[in-house]
């Protein structure tokens, strides 16, 4: 498998937030702190003007947020991989990562099992779309996010939900602006702390 440096982007922030639960939900934050990771599965609708066949892609993720007791929003840091290849002869292949870093609001009803959220913040976008053996160019944006979900907490620690979030980016892709953001649509297993 080839690697770029999008993929070690991608690779980094998975690893980033792996680190941030495993400290969070630690001893020494557990009586200060709350906050979640969920995993992430679904797909991103991306801009069919320019992405072409490649418009649907599936997509993979890490959702985590942190929050002192005092503070009224969380800390999120969120990253994303996507991806569709249409798997031909001579055919195309493209993907995008993202890493979004903003707030998040968790709202906590007493005697519910459901917590709805808001959240919004900055989007970091890497994209590559490649001609299968032919070309292939990879860009790179800076843009912004914005998204809402719900948790179903099945137990204290464990919950299933979903997440809905939109993203925009330009990259420049063989000397062209696309939107490497787009429409996702998610489900998620969650640990919260």
């Amino acid at each position: 498998m080839r690697t770029t440096k999008s993929h070690n982007t991608t690779v980094f922030g998975l690893s980033l937030v792996s680190l941030l639960a495993g400290l969070a939900a630690g001893p020494v934050l557990a009586d200060d702190y709350d906050g979640n990771v969920r995993l992430a599965f679904g797909q991103k609708r991306l801009d069919s003007d320019d992405w072409n066949t490649l418009d649907r892609q599936n997509e993979i993720g890490a959702i985590f947020d942190l929050k002192k007791s005092t503070w009224p929003v969380s800390i999120a840091l969120d990253v994303f991989y996507s991806g569709e290849d249409e798997n031909v002869p001579g055919a195309e292949r493209g993907w995008t990562s993202e890493q979004h870093l903003g707030v998040r609001k968790i709202w906590t009803f007493d005697d519910s099992k459901f917590h709805p959220y808001l959240g919004a913040g900055i989007a970091f976008m890497q994209a590559e779309y490649e001609v299968i053996d032919s070309v292939q160019d990879d860009g790179n944006g800076i843009g912004y996010w914005v998204g809402a979900g719900v948790d179903w907490r099945v137990s204290t620690n464990i919950s299933l939900g979903v997440d809905v979030r939109y993203s925009q980016a330009d990259v420049t892709i063989f000397d062209t602006d696309v939107d490497a953001g787009g429409l996702h649509t998610l489900v998620t297993l969650g640990y919260h702390w």
